[in-house]
């Protein structure tokens, strides 16, 4: 009898224990086909991720979303004409496996029409940027690029659940990258890097489209409610985002050294594949005022573009 209780804790224990960690499992296509449309008259060629094959490239694509605790399985099915891409998060470790889902000791990228495993364990809540390190920088600039947003588990005392949130994810483009002739390079098994020119982007994005066509942060309506803003740098440039006066910043996750208070305001930094998580209060703050975007040359330390955003709409 005492041996049948024990074998029923044990059972207990396992099944209760397989639960505790919610299973996500994802299928993320790697394409080459993506269209970024810039102006009226201006598409270019875009590579990116999406969640089907009939989907249409994104930039980011793929947003993963889970919570602390989550068993995350990523299905990665490379269908780019182009060399080998495989998922890369600097944050979050990405474990490899095989087609008979062994953890792999070496890690390989994914081949032309082939199949890759990964996954990871959402550890830390936090936003963060991941992407296609091979031919880094060229696999990112083209748009193979994503974001995981991992939230604190459900009724946390650090919980932070304001009513409404706001993703912007900045990069930039330069558009002699875009072409067919670079993005057309045929398949290469020894995943040999792309010959580029020197990197001079001359268009800057906010979630795929230009900085300038950002509506603005928060409904002035509601502008007593507090905006989680979740900000991901998946450009090559320093993003430097300057909030203006009586705006009131909480850092939620990310590297507090990236916010400096100045005597009118905010100023937010973020080096390439950078994120922070901010919960923004924006009661006091005019309902004219801006946001600025600058984005620095990391080489010359020199601001190559700026761009005016609206706080409310």
């Amino acid at each position: 009898m005492k041996k049948r209780n024990k074998i029923i804790v044990v059972f207990s224990f396992l099944f209760v224990s397989t639960f505790l960690v919610a299973q996500n499992e994802r299928l993320i296509i790697g394409r080459t086909t993506g269209q970024l449309a810039i102006s009226s008259n201006l598409k270019i060629r875009t590579f990116g991720f999406a969640n089907t094959l009939s989907g249409q490239v994104t930039l980011p694509g793929s947003y993963i979303d889970v919570r602390v605790g989550d068993s995350v399985n990523i299905d990665f099915w490379n269908i780019s004409q182009g060399n080998p891409v495989s998922l890369y998060c600097k944050e979050i470790e990405f474990l490899q496996l095989n087609k008979e889902k062994e953890l792999m000791k070496i890690k390989e990228p994914v081949h032309h029409m082939e199949h890759g495993f990964y996954s990871f364990q959402a550890k830390k809540a936090g936003t963060y940027l991941y992407y296609s390190p091979e031919n880094y920088p060229f696999n990112l600039q083209a748009g193979m690029f994503g974001v995981i947003v991992i939230r604190p588990k459900e009724n946390h005392a650090t919980t932070v659940e304001p009513l409404s949130e706001v993703l912007w994810c900045s990069y930039e483009i330069d558009t002699k990258w875009h072409t067919d002739a670079i993005m057309g390079t045929e398949y290469d098994y020894t995943n040999k890097p792309i010959i580029l020119p020197v990197y001079k982007p001359n268009y800057f994005f906010i979630n795929g489209e230009t900085v300038l066509k950002n509506k603005g942060l928060q409904s002035v309506t509601h502008k007593k409610e507090p905006v989680l803003l979740r900000l991901v740098n998946a450009g090559l440039y320093l993003h430097e985002i300057v909030f203006p006066s009586n705006t009131k910043l909480q850092l939620i996750s990310g590297n507090e050294t990236n916010i400096m208070k100045l005597s009118d305001g905010y100023k937010v930094q973020l080096q390439p594949s950078e994120c922070i998580e901010l919960l923004s209060s924006l009661e006091n703050v005019g309902e004219k005022e801006s946001i600025m975007y600058h984005f620095i040359d990391p080489i010359s330390k020199k601001e190559y573009y700026k761009a005016s955003i609206p706080v409310f709409y």
